[in-house]
């Protein structure tokens, strides 16, 4: 029996807005009931920190999809 991954190719655009919100329903709940990593928290702590002070550093979101994809090349 082929696995959910491999039938997801043969979904069609429906279906797969289906199961997208099917997966974002259980992990939603599944992250929900539990606390982040220490080390994510930390992460998350130092760019409120940048934001608050005005030191963040934004970049455009087509830039960025553009180095992205150099990198992958």
């Amino acid at each position: 029996m082929p696995s959910v991954c491999d039938q997801i190719p043969n979904l069609t655009i429906a279906e797969k807005l289906v199961a997208m919100e099917v997966l974002w329903s259980s992990l939603h709940q599944t992250f929900e009931d539990s606390d982040p990593p220490d080390w994510h928290r930390q992460l998350l702590l130092g760019r409120m920190e940048l934001i608050e002070s005005g030191t963040a550093v934004y970049e455009e979101w087509n830039q960025v999809k553009r180095e992205l994809r150099e990198r992958m090349a």
